[in-house]
């Protein structure tokens, strides 16, 4: 019975607010990482939704440039959202102002990131510890568009705080359209075991969506999150960064209790290739073979001699470095690695 409902919520989708997803798999706001070219790559292998990087609604406010580049969105990429974080709800409205005419098809609100320089401007994380401030930074949210609003969070700003029972039933009091929770503290981090029983207990006691979030590695792991918690949704971050196909792999899993053999290492280099072409279209050469060094770090991660070839990075500065890196592994292209 579950494998069914596996089958139909896939297939089915997900709807959040007046937004019809063809799926339940979503790419995670990723710092650094969910550009433009890495949510093509996503997309492409399966992910319904995408999100931008986490920004600055401070820097949206005051329309600074190197800050709207971020909200890279073209007609080719949707569904996507962007993510912002800030702790000024007029400020959060006047950025959702300007957010609108980029032509996003959500708007998420960050109450989770637990990076110091977030939380120390009273944004991310630390919103947890003022439920005051989240609730008016969710109503300014809602009430300054027809977008639909979502939220991410953690339970709590300590592990004997948990909070996120209280923040999800302020925010479908405010009209957010769902609500993702990563199942850990901000104190925690990423260490340990994120605690899926939350996310059960989150989806009993709101109405609205629940995208579920933390420790999906494999396809194996979604259907457990899924079976598990009820969740409406998965939202997968980390193991994306490694191994954006992973999303095809839970996708056929879901849909048809089929498990996909493990990319060999000549899979991962297409992969590579395809995202060093993208990203290079997105910022340039020398930009894009720069930003692409740490992708070819995660990329290459169980390769024979892989550490050597890491070593390297710091002489990649375009597309010929970049493939004659990879391309020094043909012999191994049919070894199955994980990841």
């Amino acid at each position: 019975m579950v494998a069914i409902n596996f089958r139909l919520n896939y297939i089915v989708g997900m709807r959040i607010g007046n937004l019809n997803l063809g799926g339940i798999l979503i790419l995670a706001p990723l710092a650094g990482v969910s550009n433009r070219a890495f949510r093509l790559l996503a997309r492409k292998y399966g992910a319904s939704l995408c999100y931008t990087e986490m920004i600055s609604s401070d820097a949206i406010f005051h329309n600074q440039g190197k800050t709207m580049s971020m909200v890279d969105l073209k007609p080719d990429e949707h569904p996507v959202g962007v993510q912002i974080f800030g702790a000024s709800p007029e400020k959060i409205a006047g950025a959702i102002k300007r957010l609108e005419e980029m032509k996003p098809d959500l708007i998420d609100i960050n109450l989770g990131c637990p990076v110091k320089k977030v939380v120390k401007k009273n944004g991310g994380a630390a919103l947890l510890r003022d439920m005051k401030l989240a609730g008016e930074i969710m109503r300014a949210a809602v009430e300054n568009t027809a977008l639909p609003v979502t939220i991410k969070m953690r339970t709590g700003w300590e592990e004997d705080s948990d909070v996120y029972l209280e923040v999800g039933k302020e925010a479908e009091k405010a009209g957010i359209s769902a609500i993702t929770l990563h199942p850990r503290s901000r104190s925690a981090g990423f260490a340990g075991k994120s605690d899926w029983s939350k996310i059960t207990a989150l989806k009993e006691a709101v109405s609205i969506p629940v995208i579920g979030n933390g420790d999906i590695t494999n396809p194996q792991d979604a259907a457990d999150m899924l079976a598990q918690t009820g969740c409406d949704a998965i939202m997968i971050g980390r193991a994306a960064m490694k191994n954006p196909a992973i999303f095809r792999a839970i996708g056929c899993f879901l849909e048809n209790g089929i498990l996909l053999p493990p990319l060999s290492i000549g899979d991962k280099i297409e992969i590579a290739l395809e995202h060093a072409r993208l990203i290079i279209e997105q910022f340039g050469e020398k930009g894009g073979a720069l930003k692409m060094r740490k992708h070819l770090a995660w990329y290459s991660k169980g390769f024979p001699g892989g550490a050597v070839m890491r070593n390297r990075l710091k002489t990649v500065l375009c597309y010929k470095d970049i493939e004659t890196l990879l391309k020094e592994f043909p012999d191994n292209s049919k070894v199955e690695i994980d990841g």
